[in-house]
């Protein structure tokens, strides 16, 4: 972890933080199967598609996000305050912040309607293994 903090300038609490978060995904697939069913099961597998009409009522956090990471940090996660989680859900689609008038927003809102089960998890065992073992190292 040093070397690569002093190789490219990064802060070790950062590294530390990216090499915990890693192994904290680790134990939340054995747990859940995935990480995607372990996210997805804070809003039971239906993204939320408010109805914003300005960009000043859209929250930077919401109680799901606070949910979410609250959880996280009792598992050990950093770096996973409510905004940055926030900020996940959008990218994620979990949450279709999008404006009404957006031309994305009902595009987002068909993509969510279709989604009935988790993504499949395209991961092998030796992938697990691999970044297991690198954790460890670290």
């Amino acid at each position: 972890m040093v070397s690569i903090s002093t190789e490219y300038g990064i802060d070790i609490n950062r590294v530390r933080g990216v090499v915990d978060n890693s192994i904290r995904i680790l134990q939340i697939k054995k747990e859940f199967g995935s990480f995607d069913k372990y996210i997805w099961g804070f809003v039971n597998n239906k993204p939320f598609s408010p109805q914003y009409k300005s960009g000043h009522k859209i929250p930077v956090k919401t109680s799901k996000s606070e949910t979410i990471s609250k959880d996280m940090v009792r598992r050990g996660f950093r770096s996973v305050g409510p905004t940055v989680v926030h900020s996940f859900m959008q990218a994620a689609g979990l949450t279709n912040d999008h404006l009404t008038t957006c031309h994305r927003h009902l595009h987002c809102t068909l993509i969510a309607a279709g989604r009935r089960t988790p993504a499949p998890t395209t991961t092998t065992p030796e992938v697990e293994e691999d970044t297991a073992a690198v954790c460890q190292k670290l």
